[in-house]
């Protein structure tokens, strides 16, 4: 069986490769947290430096948490591979939330030396992530695709190749957009009625039995939000980061709207408020700071809704 690479083992990362053990693929792993590598060989894997993932292995997953961690990675590899000391020809799946104008730019690189390229982000959480059933959203030439089915079906239970390389990035940031405006929403709503006397449980129950139900209403309240324990396992930090690659997205394509750029700022706002590792479901607590407390003033609500005011009259719609 292929020999895999995973370079990246995370709070997703790690259960992913397990499921890739599970599967019977070799996986030599790679992650800076000493404990977490000792914790994959326990389980099968294979502990490895960078050099010899890229000299052992066929497929290499990269799960990381920025853009420019997996440019460096990609550049590195190519530097090696440029230099003559790479004999075989390893195909690379990048499965972070990555910017899709690097991916595409990273699978040009790529594609010079005669190397394969995929985007393959994912949706689910942890939970999901555990139980091998991730939905992965995969850009590149189908060939290729179809070629890597298998290892993702190992790791994901709903596999769509949604379009050319940097698709699955795309369509990656504009889901959680969407995720991180239903939970925004979700949360100002929730403290607005029961601020009337309206239970948050009742609510929710409400909403789930009518169209404003959402994953919020249906997974995240439920699990994390009315039990108080804000353990998702996805952070703030992480939300907020990809929000704001997706509200740069619509920027430069030139949409006109403010929508992304509001949820991105709201966001923001929370991270600065809230403790550095706060979940992502804290918001929650957040919102309650300051929606119904008066904190903005008439001349501040007149000042943001002039400039959002000025922003949709002077943007200029483009096909998107």
């Amino acid at each position: 069986m292929n020999q895999v690479g995973f370079i990246g083992l995370g709070k997703m990362g790690f259960p992913m490769a397990v499921q890739l053990l599970k599967a019977n693929y070799p996986v030599f792993g790679m992650d800076l947290n000493q404990q977490t590598m000792k914790q994959f060989q326990m389980l099968g894997g294979v502990p490895s430096t960078f050099e010899e993932i890229i000299h052992s292995t066929q497929y290499i997953i990269l799960m990381l948490p920025s853009s420019r961690t997996v440019n460096t990675i990609i550049d590195s590899l190519l530097d090696i591979y440029q230099s003559g000391n790479l004999k075989s020809k390893p195909t690379i799946i990048d499965m972070s939330s990555s910017y899709p104008e690097d991916t595409r730019q990273n699978e040009q690189k790529l594609k010079a030396l005669g190397l394969g390229f995929l985007d393959a982000p994912v949706s689910g959480g942890i939970k999901k992530a555990a139980e091998g059933t991730l939905t992965i959203m995969t850009g590149g030439k189908d060939s290729l695709f179809r070629e890597c089915k298998p290892l993702l079906e190992a790791m994901g239970s709903k596999l769509f190749h949604v379009g050319p390389i940097g698709s699955g990035h795309l369509i990656k940031a504009v889901n959680n957009y969407l995720s991180a405006a239903h939970l925004l929403t979700t949360c100002e709503t929730i403290h607005l009625l029961e601020n009337y006397g309206v239970k948050p449980e009742t609510a929710i129950n409400v909403f789930n039995n009518s169209t404003g139900r959402s994953g919020s209403t249906e997974y995240k309240f439920p699990s994390f939000i009315l039990n108080n324990s804000y353990q998702s396992g996805f952070s703030l930090e992480l939300m907020s980061k990809d929000v704001k690659m997706a509200s740069r997205l619509y920027e430069d394509m030139g949409a006109a709207t403010a929508f992304p750029q509001a949820v991105c700022q709201k966001l923001e706002e929370a991270q600065h408020a809230l403790p550095e590792n706060a979940d992502h479901t804290e918001l929650f607590t957040y919102i309650a700071t300051y929606l119904l407390t008066g904190r903005n003033s008439d001349e501040e609500c007149k000042e943001t809704d002039n400039r959002f005011t000025a922003f949709c009259t002077n943007a200029q719609p483009r096909s998107l």
